[in-house]
Order: C-alpha cells, then sequence, then structure tokens
C-alpha cells in the first residue's frame, strides 16, 4: 500500500514538474544588462539569457547565494558577490562561463556595486566599521591587487557619471536590501537620500525629496535614475543633473520595483518576480517573458522528517485524532496505529488566523467531519481544558510525539 501511494506522489510530482515548465518563471532577482544579454539570479545562482529572455543558462552552481550580478562594460564578463570559501567576496566570471575568480580576500563582507572599467570594480564594503559608524565604496583590480577606499568617506551604494568626475551615492543604509526586516516604508531619521558629490570641489547637491527612500542610483548620460518609495510603491523616477528636476518613470500601484541597473538608454529592474526593460528614451516599460527549465533539486518529491517543525496541535473531542501544524499545513493523525495510510493533509484555510496558525473553527470543523459528530462544537477554552485534565489524552499526545521523534512519521511533499 505504501509503495502504491509513493508512485502516486511520484507520478503526481512528475506531472506538476511538467506543467510548470510551460509557465513563466518567477521570483527573478538583481537583474543587470549589456549590449546583447541580461543576467539575474534565479535559485541563488546566477544566470544569463539574450536581451529578450530567450535561452536561459546557469553560470554558477554554488550551493550558497549568488547576488547582484553586473555585466563588464563590455559585456564580456559578469562581476558578482558571493560566498565560496566561508565569506561574501567579489567574484568575476566569463559570460561563457567556467570557473569564478575571487577578486575580495578580506575577512568583512564585500557586496559588489558595479564597474569602473573593465578590469576594476567597486564594492561596499564593512572593513571600516571599526573607525566609523556607516559603509564605505572601495575599488579594486579584477587581477587581485590591492584595494583602495573611494574618495567619499560613507558610502553605501554609487554611480560614477561617464567622466568619473561625479558621483551619485547614498550614504546611510538601503532599507529595501533588508529582506528580512520590517524596514518597507521606513520613515526614521536614517532615510538614505542621494548626494550628487564632486570629487574635484568636494560640493554635494542633494537630490529632492523629502520623507522618503532614495536608493540605487544609476547614472546614465545628464541623468542620475533611482528607486524613491515618495509615493509609498516603490517606483523608478530620474534626476536631470542639468534642471535639477525630479521625474516620475513608472506608475506600479501592487508590488515595488526591488532592484535597478542600466546601459545606454535601457534600464532593467525587478518588479513582482519579473524582470522589466525601460527605454530611457521614450519611457515605455515592457515584461521580460522568462522560462527556465532547470533541474531544481528542491522542488522534487521527496521524505521529510516531521518531529523538528511541529508548532501547534489540538486533540479531537473523543480524542481519538489531533491535529498538527508543520510545514504550513495541517495533518490528523489518529491515536492509534500512526502509518501514512491514516494520516491526511487537511487543506484548512488559515487566512484568518492568528500569525498563521490553523483557526480553531477549521480545526474544529476537519476533525467533526472525520468522526461524524456534526452536533459537536468545542470552545478554544473547552479543547485546551479537555487536554489538560485528561490524563488519557496526554499519554495520547506524548505517545505521538514519541512515534515522531523516532522518525516513523513521514510524509510525502513536492514544494
Amino acid at each position: 500500500m505504501l509503495k502504491n501511494i509513493i508512485t502516486l506522489f511520484a507520478l503526481a510530482a512528475g506531472q506538476l514538474s511538467f506543467a510548470q515548465t510551460a509557465e513563466e518563471t518567477l521570483l527573478l532577482r538583481n537583474p543587470s544588462i549589456s549590449q546583447n544579454h541580461i543576467s539575474f539570479v534565479y535559485g541563488g545562482d546566477i544566470w544569463i539569457a539574450d536581451k529578450n529572455g530567450q535561452n536561459p543558462r546557469r553560470l554558477t552552481v554554488n550551493p550558497a547565494v549568488e547576488q547582484n550580478p553586473i555585466f563588464s562594460p563590455d559585456g564580456s564578463k559578469i562581476a558578482f558577490t558571493g560566498n565560496y570559501d566561508g565569506n561574501t567576496d567579489v567574484y568575476v566570471i566569463s559570460i561563457q562561463g567556467g570557473e569564478p575568480k575571487r577578486v575580495t580576500s578580506h575577512p568583512a563582507g564585500d557586496v559588489l556595486r558595479g564597474w569602473l572599467s573593465n578590469d576594476e570594480v567597486y564594492f561596499t564594503t564593512q572593513r571600516e566599521l571599526n573607525y566609523s559608524l556607516g559603509l564605505r565604496l572601495y575599488k579594486t583590480k579584477i587581477d587581485g591587487s590591492v584595494d583602495y577606499p573611494l574618495i567619499m568617506p560613507e558610502a553605501n551604494q554609487g554611480s560614477p557619471s561617464a567622466d568619473g568626475r561625479y558621483w551619485a551615492y547614498i550614504k546611510n543604509g538601503d532599507p529595501t536590501e533588508r529582506d528580512r526586516v520590517a524596514f518597507k516604508r521606513y520613515r526614521g531619521g536614517g532615510m538614505p537620500s542621494i548626494w550628487i558629490f564632486d570629487t574635484q570641489t568636494h560640493d554635494v547637491q542633494v537630490v529632492p525629496g523629502e520623507k522618503c527612500n532614495d536608493v540605487k542610483p544609476i547614472w546614465l548620460g545628464d541623468k542620475v535614475y533611482f528607486l524613491s518609495d515618495r509615493d509609498k510603491i516603490v517606483n523608478v523616477f530620474s534626476y536631470d543633473v542639468n534642471t535639477k528636476q525630479v521625474s516620475k518613470l513608472t506608475n506600479f500601484s501592487d508590488y515595488d520595483v526591488r532592484t535597478l541597473q542600466g546601459k545606454g538608454s535601457e534600464l532593467i529592474f525587478e518588479q513582482a518576480g519579473k524582470l522589466h526593460l525601460l527605454n530611457t528614451a521614450n519611457k515605455t516599460t515592457n515584461p521580460i517573458a522568462i522560462h527556465i527549465q532547470a533541474d531544481a533539486l528542491s522542488k522534487r518529491g521527496h521524505y521529510v522528517d516531521m518531529k523538528d517543525d511541529l508548532r501547534n496541535f489540538e486533540i479531537s473531542p473523543t480524542g481519538q485524532r489531533a491535529l498538527f501544524e508543520a510545514r504550513g499545513e495541517i495533518f490528523t493523525v489518529p491515536k492509534e496505529k500512526v502509518t501514512p495510510e491514516t494520516s491526511l493533509i487537511l487543506q484548512v484555510p488559515t487566512k484568518n488566523s492568528q500569525h498563521g496558525h490553523p483557526t480553531v473553527n477549521g480545526s474544529r470543523m476537519s476533525l467533526t467531519k472525520m468522526e461524524n459528530m456534526n452536533s459537536y462544537y468545542a470552545t478554544k477554552k473547552e479543547w485546551t481544558n479537555l487536554f489538560i485534565s485528561t490524563w488519557e489524552h496526554q499519554i495520547f499526545i506524548s505517545n505521538l510525539l514519541g512515534l515522531l521523534t523516532a522518525k516513523s512519521f513521514f510524509t510525502m511533499i513536492h514544494t
């Protein structure tokens, strides 16, 4: 019986994977653009494709996460931030593939920001945190020579003008890069503004904007392009260094624009998990459809030991079954003979539950249906008291947990 269930799961997973290959691939991150190609991050690896999204292929396969791929000015190489040797550093790889070359080797984390020439990159580093409260931009040759700080004493992101005299940069941290911290639409004292810095006179101009986060400046021609949440949703803006005017180029009202890179008269950015091209000449935006057919190991059906992922549980009114919450699913398990055949996954809606836990109503309905007890409706307090006061039920839960700890309860999942 178990063999048949596993076979059915495997067939269903295979059919689902086949169906997904025909759909557009989403969750594409950190795009960059060259004359003929685009690069991006998918599944933690660097990918490259034609500018129209055709012929995507993977360049890196490191188990760790690579990010911020940026083409060299001639488009022959891609520099990126990676962690191959236990530290976050800058690497360079040919667009044809091959072994990535490590560029920086300082123990502090180094995050790529761009290229100064075909053989020189610049990056953000934490190596001066012992002497200052902020990060600083450094530059180095890709042959692994000495790293040198740029003239700005504190800089998190930046982009130079074509002649190299001016820099558009931000001093404070970028809240949009804090994916795991609740800094969306941050309005505190550390809001970043874009400064236009003259490396000869040391004069500074500030791009107009109040109570907003202006980040990721890209200098192309006479304009600085950047992302801003001045209208709540992050969109693409431009600042004309001659007229001092700020213009809004995109008008997304659902999801933020996440990243921004550009070359010539084209900008590329990520929004709603998709990549978009923006022509700065006519201000038109077009999405890029990319279809990736990769051997994604994390998407294969596999067995998972649930004992370390159990969170909440509820016991049925009769004590014959219990509900467990694990890995975002609700499992119903019998009192005795816990097997894959008797353990089911319930599709219980939890959108109204607090902290993502299963709702009592959903749990009660599921258990009632399974035990044909349509007339019984217990409150959360009654269920809790029932569990606390009944020794038999405590033994039941203890036995279940013992079985789970012994790795006798597994589930076949497809993520």
